[in-house]
């Protein structure tokens, strides 16, 4: 069931539960204001009726005679009696009902009393009088009263259900104009492709629900379309990386296989495709672990790391090298607390994932020396790695952590594009951040921002 008419349904159903409540209310209120509406018509009967029997040789005769015509318009059914202190009917010869002696003893304890009977209403008086005290009795049925009731019954019915399919009707046409922008999101999104994920759902100006809803899908196609990006350049990058290492591998196989070649040839040979062969591996390799990496960190295998003695167990790494490399480390703005310099994680995923890029600055900078500095400020610790190298483009700052992306300028120089990527997750995992920039000739600065671990 579609949402615009489960809404009306809905609407429909609180519509209908609340007009049962009131239809309900107006029916008991008006049946209460009839029926004592008409014991009120009762009590002056039966007022009129001892008057007239009681009351004669005390009223004027103009009194009387206004008295006895008001008695004439009797109502519909309408009986009367008079009993005296002794309970025998009096004044009234035709009686239809003979009524209890128990009852005439209640009207005179109540004065006034109001009682059914069968299908009839009642309402009986005490009327003291000169000639003695009476008890006078009113019965007759509410015919009248009966009649409104049940046409104000038919007219509830039928307004209740006319109201409720004015009420779905219109609960549709409310829901179908609310769920309009949804519909338009809906028609939006059925037009969006893989070839086409540049398209963006259009947002509305009412700041609601439905344009947090179109902000979000707009930043879901921003990721897929960064992703599919990725995997295109991942996939264009792979195949390079692969591909040249694999023709010269065949090239090399079809010009030794044309002619007859002596035993150091087929060696040449060899070593060129075993050299060939290992590019493969090591680059199969890094893809794996690369992999690899997406883990999860847990007590089992993680550490407290002080980031400023990794810091110069790399640099003492990289002094035995041969050639030794300088890696200059700085420290500024040191807490005194040493527990804040400290990050949670695996040491050796950390360890590889600074390498990289250690590495990549000596490597790109033509082993110049390299700058470590490491502040610490009250919301984290930063670490900038810092080189005079060939720099990185502008239009390749955002691409060099793609695996196998190699800026045009790094094609020269050994690797393949995936040691960064694989620095990237290692961070990612251990909830830090990284950032670069890099002017193109004069060098590439690399921020890492950790969280200490006392803030994880």
């Amino acid at each position: 069931m579609k949402i615009r008419h489960r809404l009306s349904l809905q609407f429909t159903l609180i519509s209908g539960i609340i007009l049962t409540v009131v239809f309900v209310l107006i029916y008991l209120l008006s049946a209460q204001y009839i029926q004592n509406s008409f014991y009120k018509l009762l009590q002056m009967r039966a007022l009129v009726t001892a008057q007239v029997y009681l009351e004669k040789d005390e009223l004027t005769k103009k009194k009387f005679l206004e008295i006895e015509k008001s008695y004439r318009e009797r109502i519909p059914d309408e009986f009367s009696n008079i009993y005296d202190q002794h309970n025998q009917a009096v004044f009234i010869e035709k009686t239809r009902y003979n009524w209890p002696v128990s009852l005439l003893e209640t009207i005179r304890h109540r004065e006034v009393y109001r009682f059914r009977f069968q299908e009839e209403s009642g309402l009986g008086i005490y009327y003291p009088d000169n000639q003695g005290d009476f008890v006078v009795i009113v019965t007759a049925r509410n015919t009248a009263g009966i009649q409104q009731l049940q046409y104000l019954l038919w007219i509830l019915i039928v307004m209740f259900f006319a109201a409720l399919l004015i009420t779905f009707l219109m609960g549709q046409w409310y829901a179908s104009r609310a769920l309009e922008p949804i519909k338009s999101i809906n028609r939006q999104v059925q037009k969006i492709r893989s070839n086409n994920l540049h398209m963006r759902v259009q947002q509305g100006l009412n700041k609601d629900e439905i344009d947090e809803l179109a902000t979000n899908f707009n930043g879901l196609l921003q990721h897929l379309e960064q992703a599919f990006d990725m995997q295109r350049s991942f996939v264009s990058n792979a195949s390079h990386e692969l591909r040249t290492p694999l023709t010269t591998i065949i090239g090399e196989i079809e010009v030794t296989l044309q002619n007859s070649r002596s035993r150091d040839e087929y060696v040449q040979t060899l070593g060129t495709l075993l050299g060939e062969s290992e590019k493969l591996k090591i680059i199969t390799d890094g893809l794996l672990q690369l992999t690899r990496v997406d883990a999860n960190l847990t007590e089992a295998n993680s550490e407290l790391i002080r980031l400023d003695e990794l810091l110069w167990e790399l640099a003492e790494y990289w002094r035995h090298k041969s050639p030794p490399l300088q890696l200059h480390v700085q420290l500024s703005g040191l807490p005194e607390d040493a527990a804040l310099l400290c990050i949670r994680g695996n040491r050796s995923l950390m360890t590889l994932a600074l390498q990289n890029i250690i590495r990549n600055a000596f490597k790109f900078s033509y082993n110049r020396d390299v700058s470590a500095r490491l502040f610490y400020t009250g919301s984290g610790i930063t670490l900038s790695v810092s080189d005079r190298g060939i720099g990185i483009a502008a239009t390749d700052t955002e691409k060099i952590f793609m695996p196998l992306y190699r800026a045009d300028n790094a094609h020269p120089f050994d690797g393949y594009g995936i040691g960064l990527s694989m620095t990237q997750k290692i961070l990612q995992l251990h909830k830090a951040t990284i950032t670069v920039s890099s002017v193109l000739g004069q060098g590439t600065t690399f921020n890492i921002f950790f969280t200490p671990a006392g803030k994880f």
